[in-house]
């Protein structure tokens, strides 16, 4: 792997990751005693354990996480709060076009990159992840039109 390109993208990963527990964690507050706030907080968790192995992965690879860090969790506060104030259906269809970037920027990370075998199974299994995610809000959709 060519080592600064490849720590170069998995620290924009783990900012990225870091952007959506933040916002999953201000979303769901916006769902006081409906099943989707579990599912926003499963997902922060969720998000939270994929920039916890991606921090483990850089500094495996004697990286040191993204100084910019804090930044994506400020920024991810603010658009959780924006989306949530946009009514319930906008925020999980954002949430939906998030994960998707996701996965296309991963994806193509992994095409573009020389990662090492361990980086690539991390990435593969964080797409399965966010793949699950999308999964969990298009479902989440149905469930807010069948209750009004």
């Amino acid at each position: 792997m060519a080592k600064a390109i490849g720590l170069n993208s998995l620290k924009f990963m783990y900012n990225m990751e870091r952007f959506a527990t933040e916002i999953y964690q201000t979303q769901r507050r916006a769902f006081a005693k409906i099943e989707i706030a579990d599912k926003l907080r499963a997902a922060a968790e969720n998000e939270q354990q994929h920039t916890n192995n991606l921090q483990g992965r850089i500094l495996e690879l004697n990286g040191n996480p993204s100084r910019l860090g804090f930044l994506f969790q400020i920024v991810g506060s603010i658009l959780g709060l924006v989306t949530r104030s946009l009514g319930r259906l906008f925020m999980l269809k954002t949430d939906i076009w998030i994960e998707k970037r996701a996965i296309k920027d991963y994806r193509s990370f992994l095409k573009s990159v020389g990662f090492d075998e361990k980086s690539v199974g991390l990435i593969e299994r964080i797409i399965i992840d966010e793949e699950r995610h999308v999964d969990t809000w298009e479902n989440s959709i149905k469930i807010l039109k069948t209750k009004h």
